[in-house]
């Protein structure tokens, strides 16, 4: 069933279907019993394989695809006959209507395993997306950093169409998203979230990007812990009284004895120099950027 002429591609693409990814497909169909299950395996599209069935030239390869599907369905149950064990039949091609095979059956139901597998695989594709549109950005390649962009959005829209599609209800299993006593809304990092950002902040300086400010505040983060790992929550920055959280440079006991006009004098300082800091990162990346783009230029001359 393997041993058909690969279909040949008019243009070659790094990710494209080399002839070794044509049995491979072929290989995983037999496994699964279907096309979308076996091209999720291979992390890409139905569409792609879709095309290479369609191609006029593919005569061997339509002919190891239907064959593939035939023992796939057969040895997935998903057919009434009984489990196919013998020979790869010889599949004649379509002709007319009566010639037809029947209607395939539904598509086989995936397990919680499959479905967050997916999902992950959905996600690792969303971060690459992130990263090379960057990468895109800042060499100047507007058109495909903007390309990138769009992909980005297009992966964010089908995270959500996907989750609904595979049985998961996005807004219940939002409202469902706690830690201890807090829901999503409330928690502003957790163990992972750290390492999230701390992993980002690496990739900034290597590449050369100017460092961004922290956030969210740490002076306005509670801790705590649950079974299921520690998490952090954030404090009003506004309110006043002797049990709030105080500004930054004042003690609890300092800020308990504070009046209230005094609280807010204090809060309206440390926003003055929230304000200050976040002007002076953006005057040190514009300086960078320049800088940056003056070298290149000058090694461009050169």
């Amino acid at each position: 069933m393997l041993n058909f002429d690969p279909v040949v591609r008019k243009v070659r693409r790094p990710d494209g279907w080399t002839p070794e990814l044509q049995r491979e497909l072929i290989a995983r169909i037999a496994a699964t019993g279907t096309v979308q299950s076996a091209v999720w395996q291979m992390g890409k599209h139905a569409t792609g394989s879709e095309a290479l069935y369609k191609t006029p030239s593919a005569n061997g390869f339509r002919m190891s695809w239907d064959a593939a599907i035939i023992i796939g369905r057969r040895r997935n149950g998903l057919d009434s006959q009984p489990p196919y064990t013998g020979e790869v039949p010889g599949i004649q091609r379509r002709g007319s209507k009566r010639d037809l095979p029947p209607e395939p059956a539904p598509e086989p139901v995936m397990s919680d395993e499959q479905k967050w597998d997916l999902m992950q695989a959905i996600g690792a594709k969303f971060l690459k997306k992130v990263a090379a549109e960057r990468q895109a950005r800042l060499a100047g390649q507007t058109v495909a950093a903007d390309f990138y962009l769009r992909q980005v959005t297009f992966i964010e829209v089908m995270f959500d169409l996907t989750a609904t599609r595979l049985g998961f209800d996005t807004h219940d299993v939002m409202s469902k998203l706690r830690r201890g006593d807090h829901d999503v809304t409330q928690i502003a990092s957790t163990a992972f979230s750290d390492w999230l950002d701390a992993a980002r902040r690496k990739w900034w300086t290597e590449e050369g990007q100017p460092e961004r400010p922290r956030h969210p505040d740490v002076s306005f983060l509670k801790a705590h812990r649950s079974v299921e790992g520690k998490f952090t929550t954030a404090a009003d920055e506004d309110s006043t009284g002797a049990t709030t959280t105080p500004a930054r440079g004042f003690t609890r006991e300092r800020w308990a004895t504070m009046k209230h006009n005094e609280q807010r004098a204090a809060r309206q300082w440390q926003y003055g120099q929230d304000a200050e800091e976040q002007r002076a990162y953006e005057r040190r990346a514009i300086e960078e950027w320049r800088a940056r783009v003056s070298t290149e230029r000058s090694d461009a001359d050169a």
